[in-house]
């Protein structure tokens, strides 16, 4: 790398770049009619069920100016900071204020092009300050980054393209430390980049170690002991790792609490086979260096993005052929090109990479460290010349690309065929379009980069309409929802809620309404509406939903699809009543629930008994007897009576996870609504049905464990439930009744102790306040408040330690006769962040005036 500083302008090329890649974006989603060139718009996706709730209530919260940062919209309520430090901190969400709630989806769209826009331009000005050089076509590998295969796969999951902006600005700020030894623009940059995507930030800090390395062996003499090139380059060492260190650590404001939030996920559970050194993916590697690797409709489960045009990858293959490179400059870029391939080939590698944890859909979310270093290697070759390469390494290259690219796609069925892997099925049916795609477009961009007298200008738009046709098979199968239908449905549905979202009092909503379906164009699970809409709710998507909530939720018979879902579905008045629901909202009424007792209540201390199994109805038979003892159970077994079963190994010639189907024949020992839960997950609702009616619950809960509500059936009424399961006989199901009278006499025992807040605001921070009159029998008072650090709660003005009560919400100590609570939130390590964070920064500051750093 040349070290003269060159006068030009260093915004022309970024800019033009970042121009012309948003008018390809722009045009791709015009032709496709997506806002806010159309109506369709982008609820598709983690975007539709996740980003674009989460971003609309954010925007609410700073519009009312409200400080709390526990987010009660979201599961039984969980702390603000996770979700705002993965999914908010961009500075592009910045534009939201323009938007109006209900255009949030227009406002998606426009910054995923900004976004992308920027990318082209940062992967400029980094390609054009690494090398000093003022070609313009630098910019066409900036475009090669802004469209390669990850962005066209991901670009729905915008807050990681923020990753992708700042690499190259981290790259630059190393380059700078490596050269001149000045660490300003590493600092800076390396910090925007882990606050505005920690998770991506995370892997952008281990890509940071592997190419200082890689930069500071560019000028190691030939002959040079390690022990004395060390010693030589130590102080660059050390100025590397000190900001480094204090770069990261300037984050922990934000890095600490979220951290400490995290670490209560389903996301710490761990596998020791998750580290095993085995292979993720074979010869279809290949494939991704071509067109139309991937669509939609693969999203969750692909070979690994590296696609970056064929000119990057016949590049990188010349690279190496170039006779005018030494051999340690091509030593150096295949060891880094090892490092990061074996992070995404061996599991136990893509691990690490992860954050020690495997996705969950969206594989190999590294993948664009290896386009991005692709692209710097083809920047190489292109600089250097190719006018010294020979023939042979020329076509030799070409074809043998071709025909790798033809054997990992036609290695594909029959690799499903020896492993019958789920992987190797998601890759299937092979788009044989694109793979003869781009071959031509490999065979076009090899006759113009191999003869003589071809202007750049034509291989830059062979790049440019190869980058467009990717994108455009990328978009294949995405089911665009409907911003017209979508803005109606949700301004509608604000305005019915505005009743229960703008009142100070404290309690939950089961909103059982369709809100904002309509603009979706396929099946929407409502587990955001709360956070869509405003609303005190009790579901949840979300990957920063607490695990001790889940696994709770789950052994009271709410249903919850996977780790990262909570819904709505599977309450029972005992449950209603235990996580304080007010009201249930169906499309044509709002139902106050008869069993509501504030958001707590006094109990005695055979609740904090209570230990949680895994079959729901036992769970709450034994939480109704500690609030109110009784020698006659709540939950009444019905009794069984005869079963017929029918195996049935297939159905319209697909074999069935549920082949035993019965006819059960049971008879209810008690009137009033009969409830069913299988602990095993062996059922099937969808076709269940008593006496001919249909009883399916409206979510798809089939092989997992929900509550399920039968109906409400007289004593001695003779019942027929017909089901499907993959056990042949019912033992393992629990059916009982509850009848009205019994559940009404708990809760008239409880309601005269009931505990209902308040919220108050105060100066940067919210309380709950409220009242409850304890006996002495019932000394403690029962919280509906999930299990957190972060609260403070005092009763009669002196603060009390809570305990953990069924599993994970809350219980305090009282006295007899009326007790004043309230109850705060503070971010569990905000202030130690905080202050961590200034001692961070004020360090680097007086290191960087020292020149010490």
């Amino acid at each position: 790398m040349r070290r003269e500083r060159l006068r030009f302008n260093h915004w022309r090329n970024p800019v033009l770049t970042g121009i012309i890649a948003l008018i390809l974006v722009a045009s791709l989603f015009a032709i496709r009619g997506v806002t806010p060139f159309g109506d369709r718009n982008l609820l598709i996706g983690d975007l539709g069920t996740q980003y674009i709730p989460f971003f609309t209530d954010f925007i609410r919260l700073i519009h009312g100016h409200a400080w709390d940062l526990f987010n009660f919209h979201q599961a039984l309520g969980t702390s603000w900071v996770p979700t705002i430090a993965y999914y908010l901190l961009s500075p592009f969400n910045l534009l939201l204020v323009f938007f109006k709630a209900s255009q949030i989806p227009i406002a998606m769209a426009v910054i995923i092009m900004l976004k992308m826009a920027t990318i082209a331009g940062t992967m400029t000005f980094y390609l054009q300050e690494h090398w000093r050089t003022q070609q313009l076509f630098t910019g066409v590998f900036g475009l090669a980054f802004a469209f390669s295969g990850f962005v066209a796969l991901n670009f729905f999951n915008l807050m990681w393209l923020d990753a992708l902006i700042f690499l190259p600005l981290v790259a630059w700020g190393i380059d700078r430390l490596v050269i001149t030894g000045r660490t300003g623009g590493y600092f800076g940059w390396l910090l925007v980049s882990v606050l505005t995507d920690y998770y991506l930030g995370y892997m952008t800090c281990l890509f940071i170690v592997a190419y200082f390395v890689y930069m500071l062996t560019a000028e190691w003499p030939a002959g040079q002991s390690v022990r004395e090139w060390l010693r030589k380059k130590r102080r660059i060492c050390y100025r590397f790792i000190g900001a480094s260190l204090l770069s990261v650590g300037t984050t922990l404001v934000i890095l600490l609490p979220t951290v400490l939030g995290m670490l209560a996920t389903p996301k710490t559970q761990g596998q020791a086979g998750n580290f095993h050194l085995v292979p993720m993916f074979g010869l279809e590697f290949f494939n991704q260096l071509g067109v139309g690797a991937g669509d939609y409709l693969q999203r969750l489960s692909h070979g690994p993005a590296i696609f970056s045009s064929s000119l990057v990858i016949l590049l990188v293959v010349a690279y190496f052929g170039l006779p005018q490179i030494k051999t340690r400059a091509k030593v150096r870029a295949a060891v880094l090109l090892l490092f990061l391939f074996l992070g995404m080939w061996l599991r136990g590698f893509n691990t690490v990479w992860h954050l020690m944890t495997p996705p969950s859909g969206y594989p190999f979310r590294n993948s664009f460290f290896f386009s991005f270093v692709l692209i710097l290697i083809a920047s190489s070759a292109w600089q250097a010349g190719l006018s010294q390469l020979s023939r042979r390494w020329r076509w030799a290259t070409s074809l043998i690309l071709g025909i790798l690219m033809l054997l990992g796609s036609w290695m594909i069925p029959l690799m499903q065929t020896w492993t019958q892997s789920g992987y190797y099925a998601s890759l299937q049916p092979i788009n044989w379009a694109a793979v003869w795609t781009s071959l031509s477009i490999l065979a076009v961009t090899t006759g113009l980069l191999w003869l003589k007298a071809v202007p750049p200008v034509w291989l830059g738009v062979v790049v440019v309409i190869e980058l467009f046709v990717n994108f455009s098979f990328a978009l294949v199968g995405i089911d665009y929802g409907s911003q017209q239908r979508y803005a109606k449905a949700y301004n509608q549905s604000v305005q019915r809620l505005q009743p229960v979202t703008a009142t100070s009092k404290l309690y939950r909503i089961r909103n059982d309404a369709p809100t904002v379906a309509p603009g979706f164009q396929h099946h929407y699970n409502p587990y955001n509406d709360a956070m869509w809409l405003g609303y005190n709710g009790t579901g949840a998507y979300s990957s920063t939903t607490p695990a001790n909530t889940m696994t709770m939720v789950k052994q009271l018979g709410l249903y919850t699809r996977d780790a990262r879902r909570l819904s709505n579905q599977g309450f029972t008045p005992g449950t209603e009543m235990l996580f304080g629901v007010r009201n249930k909202l169906t499309k044509n009424d709002n139902v106050r629930v008869g069993s509501y007792s504030g958001m707590g209540f006094a109990v005695s201390s055979q609740l904090l008994k209570v230990k949680l199994t895994a079959n729901a109805l036992t769970n709450q038979e034994s939480i109704l007897q500690a609030l109110r003892p009784s020698q006659h159970a709540y939950f009444v077994p019905v009794t069984a009576g005869h079963d017929q079963v029918k195996a049935i190994w297939r159905i319209n010639n697909h074999p069935t996870n549920f082949v035993y189907n019965h006819v059960w024949h049971v008879t209810p020992q008690a009137t009033g609504r009969i409830y069913l839960f299988d602990p095993t997950s062996a059922s099937k609702y969808s076709t269940m049905s008593v006496n001919g009616h249909n009883v399916a619950p409206k979510m798809q809960t089939d092989g997992n464990t929900s509550m399920i509500n039968l109906g409400e059936y007289r004593q001695g009424e003779a019942l027929t439930i017909k089901y499907a399961s993959n056990r042949p006989t019912p033992k393992a199901l629990a059916v009982a009744t509850l009848p009205a009278s019994r559940m009404a006499a708990v809760h008239q025992a409880v309601s005269t102790h009931a505990l209902r807040l308040r919220q108050h605001r105060g100066h940067l921070r919210t309380d709950y306040q409220g009242t409850i009159a304890a006996t002495p029998n019932k000394r403690w008072g029962y919280l509906s408040l999930p299990q957190e650090r972060g609260w403070r709660i005092t009763v009669n003005e002196r603060t009390v330690k809570p305990r953990t009560v069924l599993g994970d919400m809350m219980a305090v100590p009282l006295t007899p006769g009326q007790n004043r609570v309230v109850i705060s939130y503070h971010v569990p390590g905000g202030w130690i962040g905080l202050a961590a964070s200034v001692v961070c920064a004020v360090s680097y500051g007086a290191l960087w005036y020292r020149k010490q750093l």
